[in-house]
């Protein structure tokens, strides 16, 4: 009767985690052309939200073990396509003479560059993230983050800005350090979610953490 009640549980709490992820992932593209100044450093706009997906994939991965996971990792990813893809259809068809859209330019207007650093470095860092995740569950929650954590930052920022900036003389090394602390300062405040999402499911059946 137990296990009965945890399983209805486990699903709302793995749909509303999901919803704000998928939520962050697409706000955090849209708001990325925005650039914020902490001082001497320079970041995009999205920094603060989608330095948060980190953890946010590894609460989602506590709720639903190895299966959700990877479904997270596709699911985003196709999130995303349609994000940066349906913006360039709309930018490209016809408008009437008397819209301005400029703004929806801006927003909307990444190069094919942009978009496939973006979806590149989300793929293999998300990819990365789980696995490490998934390998280190029998280590505790602080060390399945930080590890995680640190991987997939680093990497979904250097592979993010080389293949996005490389060669148009942008500083990449700057943009690359900033960006990579402060998204493993903001990751870490999270853990404490992953935490309480571990006390509200019941053990991971079988099934849900089967190894990769």
């Amino acid at each position: 009767m137990k296990q009965d009640f945890a399983m209805p549980q486990r699903s709302t709490l793995l749909i509303v985690l999901i919803a704000v992820y998928i939520g962050a992932e697409l706000v955090s593209n849209v708001t990325a052309g925005r650039l914020v100044q902490f001082g001497p450093l320079v970041f995009p706009g999205a920094i603060l939200l989608y330095s948060l997906t980190f953890t946010l994939r590894d609460a989602i991965h506590v709720a639903g073990g190895w299966t959700a996971a990877k479904a997270l990792l596709w699911g985003g990813l196709a999130a995303n396509a349609l994000l940066a893809g349906y913006g360039l259809i709309v930018n490209a068809l016809p408008t009437p003479d008397f819209f301005d859209d400029a703004a929806y330019q801006a927003v909307f207007g990444s190069t094919f560059r942009v978009v496939f650093a973006s979806l590149l470095a989300y793929l293999l860092s998300t990819a990365l993230d789980a696995l490490i995740f998934e390998r280190l569950r029998h280590r505790g929650v602080t060390t399945q983050v930080v590890a995680s954590n640190a991987v997939s930052t680093t990497l979904d920022t250097i592979i993010f800005i080389t293949v996005a900036f490389a060669g148009t003389g942008a500083p990449l090394l700057n943009l690359m350090l900033g960006q990579i602390i402060l998204k493993m300062l903001i990751s870490l405040l999270l853990i404490p979610l992953v935490r309480w999402v571990r006390t509200q499911v019941p053990s991971t059946p079988a099934d849900l953490t089967a190894q990769p």
